[in-house]
């Protein structure tokens, strides 16, 4: 592993040189410290590396979200990845993540200063949590001591629970502050924030109670409390995604055929509408009206100035109903379906009507296919979720139901989608503790 040690150690260990030769080789162009809101604000916006850059665009391409289509992305979208593929994801998750996050800790701590000490144990227990996820077994205890070079690599469910820990202990500390500042846009707390992440994380460990509890405490009412990214205009400010299209990589990826744009088109045989329900102005939110092929840069999800959620009321209102589903709490998980029906009706002025609980009897027009009402629900906010929430948290929801929504496999020659992202080479030639090459179709430990 790449030795991510805190760089502040550098300074106490200096500082035994003899005053005689005190400043003579000083540089004033060279930085022996950053202050806590500089490492702050960088560890916030490099969340957006792990969201909304890479990792979400592979995930949207395994899962038939959007469809690889041009050069690299086209070999991505057969599944075709090795380990030079998640090299810089690893270094945005542990040098530009976690080790930002824990060097903002040890100087909160070190002056007191505990809103801003809850602040990065939520953002250092996101890292750890989603890195997990995505990876299995990782450096975790050991990341960033100096006594352990080689950190070992921890199980997944270790991990998780320790990031549920670290965002108990984070919302205790800043829970009542606003998470809104020049990175992210939201009217939620960073307690309602560590809330809405629990649920995401006890959902993935299958603890539906505690997913559906801490969802209800997240108590995200409306898409003004989606933690989101907030873009503009400005060169570099823009929407990732516009900025891979327009900028970057013109038609490596689209829309084109994608399982989630045949829901939402009408006349697909799989298309969501009925008489409650009509999908068109959502498909356009994602599809160009440009060629149809394209996904939408002008003013749907990847607009210049569209922000991205990290986390939002949709996927929190979701995994409420799933959770609610599986708890046989049927008219709490109709509720939680029924508020994002209302918000969809706003959001792309179109009719998403009330369901009742007998749209999803066996004959219901909502039944998906089930037959009883509790699986019917749970298939409605699989499938609501998975036309709502572009990237890691649909991937997640993919591999752990077994691809319950029938995803559609791109490569003839697998049974199924990868189940992991690969360890990159740095790991293997710099930690002793590498585990081993694990082939992408492994699944992990908490979905085997």
């Amino acid at each position: 592993m790449k030795k991510y040690i805190l760089f502040l150690v550098a300074g106490v260990l200096l500082s035994s040189c003899e005053k005689t030769v005190e400043g003579l080789n000083d540089n004033p162009n060279q930085f022996t410290d950053s202050p806590i809101s500089l490492l702050l604000n960088h560890s916030l916006l490099n969340v957006a590396s792990i969201a909304e850059a890479e990792p979400a665009r592979i995930a949207a391409i395994f899962t038939d979200q959007l469809t690889g289509f041009d050069r690299q992305y086209g070999t991505l979208n057969t599944y075709s990845t090795n380990a030079a593929t998640y090299e810089a994801l690893w270094e945005d998750i542990f040098q530009r993540g976690i080790t930002q996050a824990q060097l903002v800790r040890a100087k909160a701590q070190e002056g007191g200063n505990t809103l801003v000490d809850g602040q990065a144990s939520i953002l250092e227990a996101y890292y750890f949590a989603e890195a997990a996820l995505l990876f299995n077994d990782i450096p975790f205890s050991e990341v960033n001591n100096p006594e352990f070079p080689d950190p070992k690599y921890e199980d997944q469910e270790t991990v998780l629970r320790a990031a549920i820990a670290l965002l108990t202990q984070g919302a205790s500390k800043a829970g009542t502050s606003s998470a809104a500042n020049n990175v992210f846009e939201t009217t939620s707390t960073w307690g309602q924030v560590a809330s809405a992440l629990k649920a995401r994380y006890h959902l993935a460990l299958g603890e539906y109670q505690n997913a559906h509890s801490a969802a209800l405490q997240a108590n995200f009412t409306s898409r003004s409390n989606d933690w989101s990214i907030s873009h503009s205009a400005a060169n570099y400010g823009e929407n990732l995604f516009w900025q891979f299209e327009v900028e970057q990589r013109q038609d490596y990826l689209r829309v084109q055929n994608s399982y989630m744009s045949r829901l939402l088109k009408a006349g697909e045989d799989i298309y969501r509408g009925n008489a409650k329900t009509d999908e068109k102005n959502r498909y356009d939110y994602y599809v160009s009206s440009a060629n149809g092929l394209s996904y939408n840069t002008t003013d749907g999800f990847a607009a210049q100035t569209a922000s991205f959620p990290v986390i939002s009321f949709e996927e929190v209102q979701l995994i409420r109903a799933e959770a609610a589903a599986r708890l046989g709490v049927d008219d709490d998980a109709l509720v939680a379906i029924n508020l994002v029906r209302a918000s969809n009706a706003a959001k792309y002025s179109s009719t998403y009507d009330p369901y009742v609980l007998a749209d999803f009897d066996a004959d219901g027009m909502a039944s998906n296919g089930q037959t009883t009402v509790s699986m019917a629900l749970l298939h409605e906010a699989l499938f609501e979720k998975y036309c709502a929430v572009i990237g890691l948290p649909v991937y997640q929801d993919v591999l752990r139901t077994n691809n319950a929504i029938g995803v559609p496999i791109k490569n003839a020659n697998e049974t199924t989608i990868p189940q992991r992202f690969i360890y990159p080479a740095s790991e293997e030639a710099s930690n002793s503790n590498f585990p081993g090459f694990v082939d992408q179709m492994v699944k992990t430990d908490i979905y085997n």
